[in-house]
């Protein structure tokens, strides 16, 4: 969360009309609670955005008609915001906050919206209350994943109706895996959380202190944020197995109300890769998940992406 400069927040509107934000759902509601809070430890500014489809003239409405109806949504929906803003921003004291009403599809506006910057985090509610696997797989927030060059973080209401949150952060030992300790811990201070680390050590390596040398990297990753000021300390456990098992497990033990982890260990990486450990990870998972992208990560999308991006900005 130090490599934060700006923090984007999709805010999709209430199923049922006149928008209200008091009807928006739990998880798009904890999304702009969590991220004023995430982005006022660091003093970074929020973007809230709603996106609406493309306004479009049907069997029943001429394209006039269709206008304005989509003008009178865009009054909604930027009411909305504003209602949501004054409710978490004012609180949070946050740096200035801005708010978007645009249209298309929800991922490729985030995206765009965000940059082509690897310190813009992109912060969205699932739409699914009991698990992350339908709204994740073929949806906004694996599209997100994948594709945004930045840290993504997927949010879903706790299980359990109470103040404190698990956070549990993976790490590979790698650059990627500081990166995620580093923020889990930033985290942990924003929401007053319990953060538990985890490491898994391959079962195919039979160098005896293979845990003691790992657990010691660990330590030593940790030791470049201040762990130490957090109230609830630190739970570090280092294992040997399959990394996908043993981060499942650590994610049930500790009941984690967010996994922090990194979505690939090769530098340039083109994309949350299918067969991945973040990818095999999130049909198991009813969790929030907050997935940061390794330096140098490229996105996947064309360059005219973000040519056009550029352009719009410019205008």
């Amino acid at each position: 969360m130090a490599f934060f400069r700006r923090v984007v927040v999709g805010v999709e509107m209430p199923n049922a009309r006149p928008w209200k934000a008091a009807d928006l759902s739990n998880p798009c509601r904890l999304a702009v609670e969590q991220a004023f809070g995430a982005a006022n430890s660091v003093r970074t500014p929020v973007t809230l955005v709603s996106v609406l489809p493309k306004a479009a003239g049907g069997w029943f409405s001429s394209p006039e008609e269709a206008d304005r109806t989509l003008a009178a949504d865009n009054v909604s929906a930027l009411a909305v915001l504003k209602e949501l803003r004054q409710q978490y921003g004012d609180a949070a004291a946050v740096v200035p906050s801005e708010m978007l009403v645009v249209h298309g599809d929800a991922w490729e506006e985030l995206i765009r919206i965000a940059g082509n910057r690897p310190d813009c985090l992109i912060v969205c509610g699932t739409r699914d209350h009991s698990s992350i696997r339908r709204v994740l797989f073929g949806s906004t927030g694996l599209k997100l994943l994948r594709l945004a060059p930045g840290t993504v973080w997927i949010l879903k209401p706790k299980t359990e109706d109470n103040d404190s949150v698990d956070i549990v952060a993976a790490t590979d030992g790698g650059p990627v895996g500081a990166d995620v300790l580093l923020t889990a811990v930033l985290l942990a201070k924003s929401l007053n959380g319990r953060l538990h680390v985890v490491h898994a050590v391959d079962s195919a390596n039979r160098n005896p202190d293979a845990l003691k040398q790992a657990e010691a990297i660990v330590y030593q990753q940790l030791a470049a944020t201040d762990y130490r000021t957090l109230p609830f300390g630190v739970k570090v456990s280092v294992t040997q197995g399959d990394a996908d098992q043993c981060i499942l497990k650590a994610v049930q033990d500790n009941s984690a109300d967010v996994l922090v982890i990194g979505t690939s260990s090769k530098t340039g990486a083109s994309g949350l890769l299918p067969g991945s450990t973040v990818e095999r990870l999130l049909p198991e998972l009813s969790c929030s998940v907050m997935a940061l992208k390794p330096e140098g990560f490229r996105s996947m999308l064309p360059a005219d992406f973000w040519t056009l991006q550029r352009s719009q900005q410019m205008h």
